[in-house]
């Protein structure tokens, strides 16, 4: 009688199987650590780039040591204390400057498809020479990144803002951005942004027509691009003309802002003339415009033995949607050598705007 052959121990298959997983395993976090070691390195040394580079063009920027985190599964850089500037004399009125406890830098591993920025702690925004200290519950900005080629589109969302403004404090409970750039035959900028729920200081109330609106907006929205190509030359005045020469314009395709019982919005199309005075056309429309039209005389900016006079020529020019909706009023504007009129009817006459010369 021939005998079966044995089957193999079971525990060695098991102990082989485990050794291969643990090798299996102890290659990808080697891997994965020399990726991340990579990446954090890249991070660093872009973010060095960028601030040789401005600081170059008369950029301010100042921060402390950044701090490399993020291991396994994303490639971090935190900068603390930063601080940015843009060129010009502070002292003097001029130039822009943010300034954060904390900017963190962060893109996703193994595939770095976004880079995600993320500013913490109290923070600070400087318009000219003036000061506005704020915070916020969350701000945070997206890049998308493409290989071999500089972002094209990024957005930016803010929470819970809450400014020192000089003339009071200003509560914002959301504010989003969203932004495309392209570098084709025609260079193109659109952007898009809202402000919603605002809580305004009441020094900014204390015109009649703002005082009748009330603190609260409700909300702003803004949606437009800019066309043409924006040349570094030496003085604004040459950028213009050269703006103005590479077909440059700028269309509003929608500001709307919802404030109080005031629901207007706007859209327009604005280029520079050859003498670099601006020149734009469109169209103002109001949302149940004699709501609107109270509101202006309560504030005492229309006189009210006007006011049915400028209902009825305002009801001219006014709408019922087909949807049932309420009535709204589209006013024609324009501005064309320096003349001002509303509904072809000439207003008022601007004086030029004298651009610097350097």
């Amino acid at each position: 009688m021939i005998a079966k052959p044995s089957n193999p121990p079971r525990a060695p298959l098991l102990g082989r199987f485990l050794f291969g997983a643990l090798v299996l395993l102890a290659a990808l976090v080697a891997g994965q650590s020399l990726l991340w070691r990579w990446s954090t390195g890249a991070l660093a040394e872009s973010f060095s780039d960028w601030v040789i580079k401005h600081r170059a063009q008369g950029w301010s920027i100042r921060h402390e040591t950044p701090e490399r985190g993020g291991w396994p599964f994303a490639a971090r850089l935190s900068i603390p204390r930063l601080s940015i500037a843009s060129p010009g004399d502070e002292t003097s009125g001029q130039g822009l400057g943010w300034a954060a406890e904390a900017l963190t830098l962060t893109t996703p591993l193994p595939l770095p498809g976004a880079l995600r920025l993320e500013a913490t702690g109290q923070q600070a925004l400087r318009i000219g020479a003036t000061q506005i200290p704020f915070t916020a519950t969350s701000f945070q900005a997206l890049l998308p990144l493409e290989v071999g080629q500089p972002p094209r589109r990024a957005n930016a969302l803010m929470q819970g803002v809450v400014a020192q403004t000089p003339d009071g404090v200003l509560n914002v409970q959301r504010l989003g951005m969203d932004a495309n750039w392209t570098r084709s035959a025609e260079p193109t900028l659109t952007l898009q942004f809202a402000a919603e729920d605002a809580s305004l200081p009441q020094a900014w109330l204390q015109a009649p027509a703002l005082a009748g609106l009330g603190p609260r907006l409700a909300k702003l929205e803004f949606d437009g691009a800019l066309y043409g190509s924006v040349l570094p030359l030496p003085s604004l005045r040459e950028q213009l003309d050269a703006w103005r020469a590479s077909e440059g314009k700028l269309d509003v395709r929608q500001l709307r802002l919802t404030w109080g019982e005031l629901d207007a919005g706007l859209r327009l199309s604005a280029r520079l003339d050859p003498a670099l005075q601006p020149a734009l056309g469109g169209t103002l429309s109001v949302t149940n415009p004699n709501a609107a039209l109270d509101s202006l005389a309560r504030s005492g900016l229309i006189q009210r033995r006007a006011l049915d006079g400028t209902k009825f020529a305002v009801g001219l020019l006014t709408r019922r949607p087909q949807d049932g909706g309420p009535p709204v009023a589209e006013i024609p504007i324009a501005l064309q050598n320096g003349v001002v009129s509303v509904a072809q009817i000439p207003l008022t006459r601007l004086p030029p705007i004298a651009w610097p010369q350097h």
